[in-house]
Formats: C-alpha cells, structure tokens, sequence
C-alpha cells in the first residue's frame, strides 16, 4: 500500500498545469453543543477542462469546503489548511481580496437561482455588473458580451431577454442566467453547487448540456456538487466521495463506479435506483444516520453503520491510502485491500433481505378488483385580474385524465412541474363531486355520495403519504399521538389504538419504545416512516404517495423503498406514485401514466413504457434521465426537448405538445397540418395496455 498521492500544492505553469490545490482543508463552526467540525482534511487538485464531482449524503462537507474555496462563509467559520489558486494562498485573504477574484479567476454556480439572483435588477444589469468589475469595457461592448452570454447558455431573443427581471424567468432560465454570470469573464474554476436539484428532469438535461458549453468556452476546470450519482457518471471525471467531513474514497469515475471499495461508496451506489433497470433488483440500504459532527468518537466514523467493521475500526480513523493501481484511486478503509480481493459487490457488503411474497398472487390484473376509477377528470381555474377581478382566463389545471388502480399494483403519476399531477391528486383526496368526470373509489362514486358519513367511511380507505415529512407531521403531538388521531377519527377505542400503534411500529421498521417521543427527535428517514404509519393506521386499500422519498438522500430512500414494497405484497395495498424522478418509478411501479398540460398522453405497463416508450414526450423524459453508469452515459444519444413546458393558461389547437415536440419538427407540411388541428386521443393500435395521444408515435 502506497499513501495518498497528493503532496504540495503545484503552482501554475507546474508540469501537470493544475490550477486549484487544497491540502489539508479544514473548516469549524462552534455551536451551543461544542466545535462542530464541518470538514476535516480535504485534499485535491483540478486540472484545466475536467470536472471534478464531490458526493456524499447531507451533512458530509461538501458545500461547506466550496464555500470555503470562495470565501463566503461566515465569519465565525475557522478555516485552516492551504488553498491554491495558481501561485497565490486564498486561505487568510479579506474579503476585498477575495472579491477581485470571485467572478473572475473563480466562479460558482448556486443551487437556487431566484435566492441568486437581485430580484429588482434586470438580467442585464446583474451580467453587466459581473464583466464591470473585473474587466475594463465600455457600454456597448458590455451588452454585446451580455447577448453573447445569454445566446451561449441557450436562451432565446438574448437582446429583448437582458431587459427582463428573474421573477419573469422559469427556474430553468434562471439557472442559465447563473451559467451565463459564471462564465462572463472566462474563469479558471467554475464551482456547480447542486445547480440541477429543483429542476424537472428535461430541464436538469438542458443545463448539464450548458455546463458543458460554459466548460468548453473557458476551459475551466469544474468542480461540481451533487447527491444525483447519475449527473455524478455522465459529468464527471474525477469524484471525490466525502462522508463526516472528509474524503472516505477518491479516484477516476470508472474506478468509483465499476471498482469502488470502500463500504461507503458501495451502499450509496448499490441505494441508487436505475431508470435502465426493473423492480426485481432490490435496492441497498444503508441503515443508521451519518454522525454528529460534534466530538466525533475515535476510529471510522462510517463504522457504527457498516457490515464489515472489526474492533480496529473503531480506534483509529484510516487515511486515504491505495490498495491496487491505478495509485490515485485512494480509500479511508482498512478492508479495502480485501473488498479488492475478493471482488465483493455492493449485496454482498450490504446484504438485502428478499422481498416477500405477495398476498395478491399472480392474478391477472383483469382479475383483480378496482380500487380506483379516474373517468375524464377535469379541474379548471379561472385567472382574474384588476380591482375588479374581471375573467383574463382559464387555467386547465387537469383536462381529461382517465385511469384505474387495481388492487396490489402501483400506478405512477409523472411529468413536469405544471402538467397537473398535484391536482389530480389533491380532487381525488377531496371525495367530493368533481367539476367534471368520475371519481370511483372502492366502486363507489364520489359524486354521488349525498351523506357525510358515507364520506367519512370511505376516507378509511384512502390515505396519503406527503413528500416532507417534518412539514407533514405536528411538531406539539408524540408519536402516539400522531399515529392514534386517524383511529380515533375512525371511533377506534382505546385498547384497540395501543395494540394498533404496536403493529404499525413494527410494520414501518421502528421501536414501539419510541412511541413517546417527538418528531424532531428522528432522522428525515425515520419521519417518513412514522408518515406511513400514520397512513397505514385505519387499514387503507389504497394510498396516495406524493413524492414520498425526494426529500431524503439515497441511502435513507432505499429503505423507505423497500419499506413500501414489503407493505404493498403483505397488506395487498395499491399506491398511486408521483415522483418527478423516473429511477424510482422505474423501480417501484407496475404502470405508469405520462402527464402533460393537464392531460395523460401515454399510459401502460411499466417495462413496455420505459422500454418501448410511443410518445415522443414519453421518449424524451426517459432520455433526459441520468442513468448512474459512465459506459452508458458516454455513448448514450439525448433527445433534449427545447424550452420549458407552457403555461396551463395558453391554449394550444391540435395536439398541446408541438410546441415542443422533436418529431413534430421533421415532419412535412401536411403531417404538421394534422397536429395542429387534431388533438389527438389516448388510443392504443395493437398493443395490449399501452396507450399513447400521439398521430406519429416513436
């Protein structure tokens, strides 16, 4: 074993040209509790034109040693260490020091653009103030950068677009502005701090497209940050996996990818979900909750949470050392030599228990009973405006969604923010007479129930799971209190409530001795957990799961995965899913149905869809997925859709997804002629359960 490869910091013009070196970076905060060590020993170098990833759950360090980098963290942050840009130590410089080289020879990319951005000054103004500062232009030559600037990240009529605020931007917009900013003055390292996490995935696939330009025009090297391990495969070329504050494995992206060896490494990328990938691989989760970083105990901070750990895990931290050439692929893990040995995989670190079977069998879904009926669902809004509130227009929230759930399956709801799937969710909860169309729930119709208590009864049989769970859950009620208030609405008595509250903590995977504690006293996983106690209290047919795992990171969102699976085959439940991430659906789901502008353009059986998808909006959302493998990403072709989705108050003749669409493009004159007039049905031709409003399906 050789020890980790990095020595002193290199200067410009050094023989490998690196233009950034950390050594030995370390950053504390202090806190009520004690010292909270936020990152403790980041060591890297950038070379120019590659990028850098940096994973890790929550909490690792991450973000805390780029703002480092910058200087922008607070003054009560103690930084030591060395950080060299070029020949010059940014470690000890003022902020007026820092700030004629932020923007200049370093620029970042933040996650929120809109919080980013000066909500009272133009686009334009915001550009021209990053190329004043650091470089002598007069007023022309300004706004003709700035249009090249805004032409360069993508966004149309640059000229008109300058005069316009953020808040008349789509986020997606808004994050190429930020891209636009980064590079205005040709930087040597562009930090990208999650800058695709609240973006829909068709647009996340538009602005890792922009990065790359932004890369390409000023050859800066990249570091990007980010929990989305298939960004981490399609973008990077080095990754740094950091936990507790510190780098636990680093290497090339095929070596952290295809010969990873360090236990952590192996749960995170065993917990991803692949959209490439069905429901019969189990996921890796990786159980317990990183550590406090107050007083951190001796050894391995990974080892309270890992299979393999032995006794010397636990009384001295490892160093990055390497195991096997190549000598830059470096691991914190005194195993590793032996994961490489004996070629051990992620299940075989993480061993995953089957999945059980189900009570529902193999019945074929025709078989089987109904749950729930969604006839020609509609919901529309009037816009109003002025003193007044005249009628400006209508908002076609959801316009004429049709589907069933039938008993032990899982419909997926997906689509872009905007194409009406919350609303289709929140008129299904409602049991009430819908503005037009059918709700049927366990085969009564919910516009024809006249007495309350019908309503009420019925609302044992649905339940709904939201997507955060602190959010979702009364930080004044214990858990008792919390999974006993269903029951009691439902006149459970109170023996029946105790014995209940025991099953459900069993069920959910958590200790009935936790039941008097609160919710602020459990990890985000273990929230979501008690959330889908709560629903399962009244023994539901069917629950609505409304993203219930994007708040959480990978390693607690496989095994609140696996958690519902377990549920759906011992209960018989049936789920209605919406994500926006289509890896989990992929997943976790038997159907699927596509949303867009408020209606389903293609609805079927999972594998058939994912696989064989028939309608382009279908094909490009699955493109736009990142799937976690490099080999695949590399050779891989996209169909990126341009623009973001219109606005639900636009009216559109013929077929509402032309405006976007990539087949609709090629077509001749006539063809174009029949999408423009005809809106087309949800019809299928020949395929037994797939369906798809499309005249020229894929």
């Amino acid at each position: 074993m050789t020890a980790e490869p990095l020595s002193a910091a290199p200067k410009f013009g050094a023989p490998d040209g690196t233009v950034l070196s950390v050594r030995d970076l370390q950053v504390d905060f202090a806190s009520e509790a004690g010292k909270v060590q936020a990152v403790r020993g980041v060591s890297y170098d950038l070379q120019p034109g590659r990028t850098l990833a940096i994973a890790g759950e929550s909490g690792s360090g991450k973000s805390v040693t780029s703002l480092a980098i910058m200087g922008l963290l607070p003054t009560s942050a103690a930084v030591r260490g060395s950080i060299m840009l070029g020949d010059r130590e940014l470690v000890g410089l003022n902020d007026a020091e820092m700030s004629n080289i932020r923007g200049r020879d370093i620029a970042m990319i933040f996650q929120d653009p809109l919080s980013a951005l000066t909500p009272v000054f133009t686009i334009g103004e915001q550009i021209a103030e990053a190329l004043d500062v650091h470089q002598d232009l007069n007023r022309a030559q300004v706004h003709e950068r700035s249009i090249e600037l805004l032409d360069l990240v993508g966004i149309p009529r640059p000229a008109e677009r300058l005069k316009s605020y953020p808040h008349e931007f789509s986020g997606g917009m808004r994050q190429r502005v930020m891209i636009a900013i980064a590079m205005a003055n040709d930087p040597k390292v562009i930090i990208a701090d999650e800058p695709t996490t609240a973006l829909d995935v068709t647009i996340q696939a538009q602005i890792l497209d922009v990065l790359k330009t932004a890369q390409r025009e000023t050859g800066a090297a990249v570091v990007m940050i980010t929990h989305d391990l298939g960004v981490v495969a399609g973008m990077a070329d080095d990754v740094m996996i950091m936990y507790a504050g510190r780098p636990v494995e680093r290497g090339t992206v095929d070596d952290i990818f295809y010969r990873p060896q360090m236990p952590y490494t192996m749960g995170l990328l065993g917990a991803v979900p692949r959209p490439d990938q069905g429901k019969a691989e189990r996921l890796v989760p990786i159980e317990g909750n990183p550590p406090a970083l107050v007083d951190l105990p001796p050894g391995c901070p990974f080892a309270p949470r890992c299979p393999m750990a032995e006794d010397r895990c636990r009384t001295e931290e490892p160093t990055l050392l390497a195991h096997q050439e190549p000598e830059d692929h470096v691991v914190a893990c005194v195993r590793a030599g032996e994961i490489v040995a004996r070629g051990l995989s992620p299940t075989d670190v993480f061993p995953v228990p089957e999945a059980p079977e189900s009570v529902v069998g193999d019945a074929p879904r025709s078989e089987r009973p109904s749950v729930l009926e969604v006839e020609d669902l509609k919901k529309h809004f009037a816009l109003t405006s002025g003193m007044l509130r005249r009628k400006a227009g209508t908002v076609r929230a959801v316009d004429g969604v049709t589907f069933d759930i039938r008993r032990g399956e899982t419909l997926a709801l997906v689509g872009e923010s905007g194409c009406g799937k919350s609303t289709t969710l929140l008129e299904i909860m409602q049991l009430k007479a819908p503005q037009s169309g059918r709700i049927v729930v366990m085969g009564s119709d919910v516009g024809a129930m006249k007495r309350r208590t019908d309503r009420h009864k019925l609302r044992g049989e649905l339940q709904i799971v939201f997507q955060d769970p602190m959010a979702s859950l009364d930080p004044r009620m214990t858990v008792y209190d919390i999974l006993a208030e269903p029951l009691r609405a439902q006149g459970w008595n109170r023996k029946r409530i105790n014995d209940r509250i025991g099953e459900l903590m069993d069920l959910v995977g958590l200790n009935p001795d936790h039941v008097d504690r609160f919710p602020e006293q459990f990890s985000g996983g273990q929230r979501q957990r008690i959330g889908i106690g709560r629903a399962l209290a009244v023994e539901p047919e069917l629950i609505v799961l409304d993203e219930p795992v994007s708040a959480l990171d990978v390693s607690i969102q496989a095994g609140v995965m696996n958690l519902l699976e377990d549920l759906q085959a011992k209960l018989g439940l049936s789920y209605l899913f919406v994500a926006h991430d289509l890896s989990v659906v992929r997943h976790i789901a038997d159907r699927v149905a596509v949303m867009y502008l408020g209606r389903v353009v293609e609805l079927g059986e999972i594998e058939r869809v994912f696989t064989q998808p028939q309608h382009p909006y279908t094909a490009a959302l699955l493109s736009a997925v990142p799937i976690p493998d490099p080999k695949v990403e590399r050779e891989r072709e996209r169909t990126l859709l341009t623009g973001d989705l219109p606005s639900a108050t636009r009216h559109i003749e013929g077929c509402r997804f032309r405006t976007r669409c990539p087949v609709y493009r090629d077509l001749s004159e006539k063809d174009r002629q029949h999408c423009e007039t005809d809106d087309p049905a949800l019809l299928g031709e020949g395929v037994v359960d797939q369906l798809r409003a499309c005249h020229f399906p894929t």
